[in-house]
């Protein structure tokens, strides 16, 4: 045999060993590539759904003020009233398209978490966002026989956060108890400052069916859903989106419920986020 059939031997063997950890690197490759892709997938399946969720609020509202309108009431001042409900309900919905538009453009699995924009914190007067949101659910807790009721403490601070996180926060928490509170009930929102906390606290509470205590650790988790006394079927997206824009925030949520008593759901910013 010559030297050269020699080395042509040795050499098959490592070529071979190459050919085989080119493979398995192309397969592995492929592996990652087909797991980034279904997490995509993923991410922008939940996004759309909590998109739906959050444009359905005002829409409803906007379509209970507009059946309401259009059976010929009379009065001037109710027709103005309920113009500058679904005026509103509409720049909302607005709101919400163009921040899903925004998220689109950073839609990147493997792009860090960063925080919210700058231009993007405002400062917010909390009695307007409440007597929005109070109005917009007003006709549908009238017409469930729920009792609405909403206070803003006077010496309450000027809010500097995202306004319409703040706003998609408390319409999912009011959506959410106007849901499960039966006729004869009540729904109250109340924005005071926590002075033994240093905080400013949003609390909404409600007279419903309560959630049993196996349930409570659960309800954070999408999808988690219940019957409703009015036989509406939820999506289960409500609290966990409300818990998820919290932490952007930099605020905290906390839910008490008893089981046929109701439901307390509390959100707390510390008081760094205001100004007088």
């Amino acid at each position: 045999m010559s030297v050269d059939s020699v080395e042509d031997s040795d050499e098959k063997p490592v070529a071979q060993d190459d050919a085989r950890q080119a493979l398995r690197n192309a397969e592995e490759a492929l592996q990652r590539v087909l797991e980034d892709e279904n997490a995509f997938k993923k991410m922008v399946k939940q996004s759309v759904r909590e998109f739906a969720h959050d444009i359905k609020n005002p829409l409803t509202a906007m379509v209970a003020y507009s059946k309401v309108m259009s059976t010929g009431m009379s009065e001037a001042d109710q027709y103005q009233k309920y113009s500058e409900i679904i005026h509103k309900a509409s720049l909302r919905i607005l709101g919400l398209c163009e921040g899903m538009l925004e998220g689109t453009e950073s839609l990147n699995i493997d792009a860090p978490e960063t925080e919210i924009p700058e231009d993007q914190i405002q400062d917010v007067d909390v009695s307007e966002v409440i007597e929005e949101v109070g109005a917009l659910y007003q006709e549908l807790a009238d017409k469930r026989g729920i009792s609405l009721n909403f206070d803003v403490s006077p010496e309450f601070p000027i809010l500097h956060t995202v306004p319409r996180h703040l706003y998609r926060s408390l319409t999912n928490i009011v959506s959410n108890s106007l849901k499960f509170t039966p006729r004869g009930g009540d729904v109250s929102i109340n924005a005071k400052l926590d002075k033994n906390d240093d905080a400013i606290i949003f609390v909404v509470r409600d007279s419903g069916q309560g959630i049993p205590a196996h349930q409570i650790p659960h309800i954070l988790k999408p999808y988690e859903t219940t019957p409703s006394p009015h036989g509406e079927k939820g999506t289960g997206l409500g609290l966990p989106i409300v818990y998820q824009l919290m932490l952007e925030l930099g605020g905290n949520m906390e839910i008490t419920s008893k089981e046929h008593q109701g439901t307390t759901v509390t959100l707390k910013f510390p008081k760094n986020m205001t100004r007088p």
